[in-house]
C-alpha cells in the first residue's frame, strides 16, 4: 500500500506526507492524523464527488460521501432578486409602454421592498408573484 496522505478527521482534510515537517514545524500538525492509502486519497481527496453529495467523515474516522446539506437562502436576499426580476417585468410590460401598472403588481413589490429593507419582519417566505 502506498502512502502519500495523511487523513484527518476533526479537519476533514487531506495532508500530504511531503509537508508534513512543515506542519509540524508550525505546530498545524492535526493530532488525529492517520496514514491512508494513496487510492483513499484520489477518491476522496482528488477525485470529484457524485452529484450531490461532498466529503465527510464515516463514524470510524475514514472519509467518506455524505449528501450535501443545501445552503438556506436568506429571505432578504430572495426577496431582492425577486424585487429586480418584478421591476424588470413590470417595466417591460407596462412601463415601457407607458400602461399603469396594476395594482397586484404595484402590492406585489412593495411587500418585496418592506422584504428587503427590514421592516417587514414577520414574514418567513416571499409573497406570490401576480399570475398577470
Amino acid at each position: 500500500m502506498s502512502t502519500n496522505y495523511y487523513f484527518s478527521a476533526s479537519n476533514n482534510a487531506f495532508y500530504p506526507v511531503a509537508l508534513q515537517a512543515q506542519y509540524e514545524a508550525a505546530g498545524t500538525w492535526p493530532t488525529d492524523a492517520v496514514a491512508v492509502a494513496d487510492a483513499v486519497f484520489e477518491t476522496y481527496g482528488s477525485g470529484a464527488p457524485p452529484a450531490g453529495q461532498v466529503r465527510g467523515v464515516a463514524s470510524d474516522g475514514t472519509p467518506t460521501w455524505v449528501t450535501a446539506t443545501p445552503r438556506a437562502i436568506p429571505l432578504t436576499t430572495q426577496a431582492a432578486s425577486a424585487l429586480a426580476q418584478a421591476q424588470q417585468t413590470v417595466w417591460a410590460d407596462y412601463g415601457s409602454l407607458g400602461q399603469p401598472v396594476p395594482a397586484a403588481w404595484v402590492t406585489y413589490q412593495t411587500a418585496l421592498r418592506a422584504i428587503v429593507n427590514g421592516t417587514d419582519t414577520t414574514s418567513t417566505t416571499l409573497p406570490a408573484a401576480p399570475t398577470s
